[in-house]
Order: C-alpha cells, then structure tokens, then sequence
C-alpha cells in the first residue's frame, strides 16, 4: 500500500513539475508563439463572451497553430529535434484541428444542431486523433488495463446518450469512443517516455470535458449568462488540451528519438 501511494505521489509530482514549465514556456516573451497562443485564446474567449464573431473568426484558428509552434520549438530549447516523421505526424494533426475548428467556427459554432456540421468537423478532429495516436504509438505509449476500462466506460455512457437523442448521432457516438481511446493512451503515459511527456496525462481528460461541454452547451438557449459561460469553458478545455496534447506527444516523440 506504502510503495502504491508513493508511485502515485511521484507520478502527480511529475505531472505537477511538467506542467509548470509548460505555464513557464507561454510566459517567456523571448519565445513570441508562447504570447501568441495565449493571445488567440484569449480572443476567442472574448469572442464567445461578447459575441463579436469577426474576432472569433480572427483568432480561433490561430490557437492549434501556435500550439504546434510551441512543440516543434521545444526540441530546439531541449537540443532534441523531432525526426522528420514524427514532425509529419504532429503536423498533420494540427492542420485537422485547425480544419475541424474553422468547420465548426462556420456554422453555429458550438450551439450548432445540425448533425451534418458537427459529424463532419468530427470527421476533421478524428482524423488528428489518428495521426496523434499514430505519433504516440511510435513514441512507444501502450495502452494500460486501468485507463482503457475507465475510458471504455465513459465512451459508452457518451455513445448511449447520443443515440437515445437520434440514430444520426451515431458518427458523433463513434467520434467519442474514439476520442475516449486516445485519451486512454495517453493516460498511459510514465515516467519511461520523458518528463516532458506527463503532461499527457492531463491532455486526454481535459479534451473529453471540452467535448463534453459543447454536448452540453447544445441544450442551453444562445445569448444567455449560461450559454456564454459554456462556449467560454469550451474554449478554455479545448485550448488547454490541445496545447498539452501536442507538446506533450512530441516530447514524448523526442525522448523516444534520443534513444534509438
């Protein structure tokens, strides 16, 4: 019970650690996409407070971008550049978000009813998860017991939800379970795929409750109190998990790099 509780406390420690020096990096003005990524955060939080639509449009698709720039960046600072693979993988992954992002910001954002928009921004997101689970196979995450059955329950509770709404949900309901499966994976992250990489373990989570909130944020009438602060918590998990999600994969990528 002692060496259990001890493994957990040194596990939160390194997680603890890793995101520190993640707030650190966004803060140092000498690394310009670190502002820049809080920036179009910011804006896009303003945008779904306010409702200024031209400022969303400006700054939405700027979130993932920046993100991307932070993790390529980090290998420069550690002195460990990623391998050109990998560095297509991360890429590719970024591009669908920011694909599947503008897809969604075009409609009705994330009030938006209209299965055909969601599944096909879906459809943009799902395939970064693949080209991100692809990267934290190679990185050598495996998939453990524990957080695979904790997320296949919490898939199935997601898919039952949607399909008692509607049968059109289903490419939504497959969607989930297949978001639920990355962020399995990288919960499976430890201490063998480098300090950088702990952040994973916060990434997967946090992505599943953004999603969460839009399911949740489509039940709420538009323009209230309410709406607004689901569209501005959507925006603050999706950021967050987006940012961790890339860098804490390519750390991993680069610890992987470093020994072979």
């Amino acid at each position: 019970m002692t060496t259990k509780a001890t493994t957990t406390r040194s596990a939160l420690d390194r997680v603890r650690q890793a995101l520190t020096e993640r707030v650190g990096v966004l803060a140092d003005t000498s690394r310009p996409e670190g502002p820049a990524f809080l920036a179009a955060t910011a804006g896009t939080e303003i945008a779904k407070a306010t409702g200024i639509g031209v400022l969303e449009k400006l700054s939405k698709p700027l979130i993932v971008p920046a993100a991307l720039t932070i993790a390529l960046r980090d290998g420069r600072r550690d002195g460990l550049p990623l391998r050109p693979v990998d560095t297509a993988l991360l890429s590719a992954t970024a591009a669908a978000y920011t694909t599947g992002d503008v897809i969604l910001m075009l409609g009705d954002g994330h009030a938006s009813r209209e299965v055909g928009r969601l599944a096909a921004g879906a459809a943009a997101f799902a395939t970064g998860h693949l080209a991100l689970g692809a990267l934290m196979l190679r990185s050598g995450l495996r998939f453990k017991p524990v957080q695979s059955a904790v997320h296949g329950v919490v898939a199935g509770t997601a898919a039952a939800v949607l399909l008692a709404e509607g049968r059109e949900n289903a490419p939504l309901a497959a969607y989930g379970g297949l978001l639920a499966t990355l962020s399995a994976l990288a919960t499976s992250v430890d201490r063998s795929h480098g300090r950088g990489a702990a952040v994973l373990a916060v990434a997967g989570p946090v992505f599943l409750l953004s999603d969460s909130l839009i399911l949740a944020r489509r039940k709420v009438e538009g323009g209230t109190a309410p709406a607004r602060a689901l569209d501005v918590g959507v925006i603050d998990t999706y950021a967050t998990a987006a940012l961790l999600l890339l860098t804490g994969t390519a750390a991993a990528a680069r610890h992987a790099g470093s020994r072979a």
